[in-house]
C-alpha cells in the first residue's frame, strides 16, 4: 500500500512539473522571471519525500532491531537536514540541494543494505526471485547510482553552457526511469502469484 501511495505520488510531481511548458507559453505566463519559472523547487520538495519513503521502505521488511533503530534516526537526521538546507543553502529555486542528494542516496544504500544482510542471514534468500522488496531494491540501486552524479550537476543544465551535457542528462534520466520501472513492473508480476509478496515484518 505504501509503495503504490508512492508511485501515486510519483506520477503527481513527475504531471506538475510540467508547468514550467505554461510559464513559457501558456497562462501560468506572470511566473516569468520569478524563481517559480523553473520546478527546481518542486523537485526538491519530492527529492526529499523520495529518500525517505526509499530509506524507510526497507526497514519495514527488517527484525533486526539495531538495523531499525539505525534507520529511524538516519531518517530524522536527514530529514532535519534536508529542511535545514532548503532554507539557508539558497540552492531551493535554482538547482537540485547538492547534500541532500548525496547524504540521500548513501542513506538509501545503508538501508538496502541492512536488508540484504537479513536475507543473506535467512531462508527468504531461497525465495528472493518472489520477494517485490528484492526488485524494488535492485532498481532503487540502479536509478540513484546513475542519476545522483547528474542531479549534482544540474546548475549546468542549460543548452547555451553545454548542450552536450544536456543531451546526456536527458538520456540518463530517460534511461534510468525505463529501467526503474521496467523492474518495478517485472516485480510486480513475478510476485503477483504469491500470496503475501511484501511480507512486512510487525516490529518497527
Amino acid at each position: 500500500m505504501y509503495l503504490v501511495w508512492f508511485l501515486g505520488i510519483t506520477v503527481f510531481s513527475e504531471l506538475f512539473s510540467w508547468y514550467t511548458f505554461f510559464v513559457k507559453n501558456g497562462f501560468l505566463h506572470f511566473l516569468k522571471d520569478t524563481v517559480f519559472e523553473a520546478n527546481y523547487w518542486s523537485g526538491n520538495i519530492y527529492s526529499v519525500i523520495s529518500y525517505l519513503f526509499y530509506i524507510n521502505y526497507f526497514k519495514w521488511y527488517l527484525s533486526n532491531k539495531l538495523s531499525i533503530t539505525v534507520i529511524n534516526w538516519v531518517s530524522i537526521v536527514f530529514l532535519g537536514a534536508s529542511i535545514f538546507e532548503i532554507i539557508f543553502s539558497g540552492s531551493f529555486f535554482v538547482k537540485f540541494i547538492p547534500i541532500s542528494s548525496i547524504f540521500g542516496t548513501l542513506f538509501v544504500f545503508l538501508s538496502i543494505s541492512f536488508y540484504y544482510l537479513e536475507l543473506l542471514k535467512s531462508d527468504q534468500i531461497l525465495q528472493v526471485q518472489k520477494s517485490l522488496p528484492f526488485y524494488i531494491s535492485v532498481g532503487a540501486l540502479i536509478f540513484h547510482l546513475c542519476t545522483t552524479p547528474l542531479f549534482l550537476y544540474s546548475s549546468y543544465l542549460s543548452n547555451s553552457i553545454d548542450p552536450s551535457f544536456v543531451i546526456l542528462y536527458r538520456r540518463v534520466i530517460f534511461g534510468s526511469n525505463y529501467l526503474l520501472y521496467s523492474i518495478y513492473t517485472a516485480g510486480f508480476l513475478i510476485c503477483l502469484r504469491k500470496k503475501d509478496p511484501y511480507s512486512l515484518r510487525k516490529n518497527f
